[in-house]
C-alpha cells in the first residue's frame, strides 16, 4: 500500500524484495557514518520485521521509499514512536520521531527533505502530540533537513547508549515548531 506520494516519491508498505537493499544499506559504512555501528545483516532483517509490523498496526512509521520514475528501492522515511526504556530515556517522551536514511545512491538530490516533508505533514494530521527529530551534532546533512522541513533545534543532549567521551556522543534534538505545546 502507497501511503504518502511526493513529486518523485512514493513512501510505502515494504516489500520482502526490500530487505536485501536495506541489509546492505544498513551494512554500508558511509550510510551509517553518524551511527556508532554498522547493522548485520540479521540485526537489520529484525528491524525490516519490525518497521513492517508498526505501519500494519498503526499506518504510519518507517516507510519504504521508492522513486515514481524507476521504482527503485532508495531507503525509508517516516516516523516513529520513542519510549522511555531501561536503555535510552528523555524527559520528551514519549513522541514521535521522523527520520529517514536513503541508500548513498540517493543522497544529494533533496528526496530526504522532500520525503519528510510530506511525512511531517501526514503525521501532523494523525498524531496528537509532538513530533521531534534527533541526531548527532555531527550530522550535518540531516540537520539541515530538519532546518529545511520546519524544524527548530529545542536542546543537545549526551546519548545514553553511546560511551561517554565518543565522536557521536552528543547529539541535538530538534521540534516540530507547529506543535502547540511549546
Amino acid at each position: 500500500m502507497n501511503y504518502i506520494e511526493t513529486d518523485r516519491l512514493i513512501l510505502r508498505n515494504w516489500q520482502q524484495k526490500d530487505l536485501p537493499l536495506f541489509q546492505q544499506m544498513n551494512a554500508d559504512a558511509e550510510v551509517r557514518r553518524y551511527f556508532p555501528d554498522r547493522l548485520s545483516y540479521k540485526r537489520s532483517e529484525i528491524i525490516f520485521q519490525q518497521m513492517q509490523r508498526d505501519i500494519a498496526e498503526n499506518n504510519i512509521g518507517l516507510f519504504a521509499v521508492e522513486l515514481k520514475a524507476t521504482e527503485a528501492f532508495i531507503g525509508f522515511i517516516g516516523m516513529h514512536l520513542l519510549e522511555k526504556n531501561k536503555w535510552f530515556s528523555l524527559a520528551e517522551m514519549p513522541f514521535y520521531e521522523i527520520g529517514w536514511r536513503l541508500r548513498k545512491e540517493a543522497w544529494g538530490n533533496g528526496y530526504a527533505t522532500e520525503g519528510a516533508k510530506a511525512v511531517l505533514s501526514y503525521g501532523r494530521e494523525r498524531i496528537n502530540g509532538p513530533i521531534y527529530s534527533l541526531t548527532s551534532v555531527r550530522n550535518l546533512p540531516s540537520i539541515r533537513v530538519m532546518q529545511k522541513i520546519g524544524l527548530a533545534e529545542y536542546r543537545t543532549f549526551n546519548h545514553p547508549m553511546i560511551p561517554s567521551g565518543h565522536p557521536l556522543e552528543k547529539h541535538v534534538l530538534y521540534k516540530d515548531q507547529n506543535d502547540t505545546d511549546q
